[in-house]
């Protein structure tokens, strides 16, 4: 069997990044997918999502306060990574599932042969919350997660840096279960996103 198809050649945020990843289940999003079925969050990422098959990304270059400190500290953190784990890591900028369609992941870094990061640079008190308890936050958990089915990792390293007071690193494994129930939730949110592409291409046809 194939693995995931891995894209080193592409850049993160430019325009063909955007247009690669419209329409598709990304691992930024899935704590809410895998959030609860009926909350709002989710309906309206079935309706990007399906927005995003049909007429290409939405807010394409969008970015946030911590979308750009995270996008200017990430090359710091990911230095910083590989001088504490001897490792080198290469960049890709998108990572599909080698057999479920729509599935991607962007990739923080990838140590090869079969190991991934996923950068973090929270303010100072995320950061002091994650040394006191030594876990992945929650709101993370399903992104690292997601991380691993899709790039059939055998560990992901959680990395979280903060410029003053330095990094950590708190490894996780994959599960087989983890990996059913997100496949199992794609497959059943897909026949949401169907509905959503009848309707927008009969309006689109109109």
């Amino acid at each position: 069997m194939s693995g995931p198809v891995i894209h080193w050649d592409l850049e993160q945020n430019t325009p063909a990044w955007d247009a690669m990843r419209a329409g598709k289940w990304g691992s930024s999003k899935a704590n809410v997918i895998m959030g609860g079925l009926e909350t709002s969050g989710l309906a309206s990422l079935v309706q990007d999502v399906a927005w995003g098959r049909v007429f290409g990304p939405i807010d394409a270059g969008y970015r946030n306060g911590a979308m750009d400190r995270g996008h200017v500290m990430e090359p710091e953190s990911r230095d910083w990574y590989a001088f504490e784990k001897k490792a080198i890591v290469r960049q890709a900028g998108l990572v599909e599932h080698a057999t479920v369609p729509h599935v991607i992941w962007s990739p923080d870094g990838i140590v090869q042969p079969r190991g991934g990061i996923e950068a973090k640079n929270p303010l100072h008190k995320a950061w002091m919350e994650v040394k006191r308890t030594g876990k992945v936050p929650s709101e993370y958990r399903w992104q690292s997660k997601w991380a691993m089915w899709v790039g059939e990792l055998d560990y992901l390293d959680f990395c979280c840096y903060h410029p003053l007071a330095g990094g950590m690193i708190i490894t996780c494994e994959p599960s087989p279960e983890d990996a059913e129930r997100m496949q199992e939730r794609v497959y059943l949110l897909e026949t949401k996103v169907a509905e959503w592409v009848g309707i927008l291409t009969d309006r689109k046809a109109a």
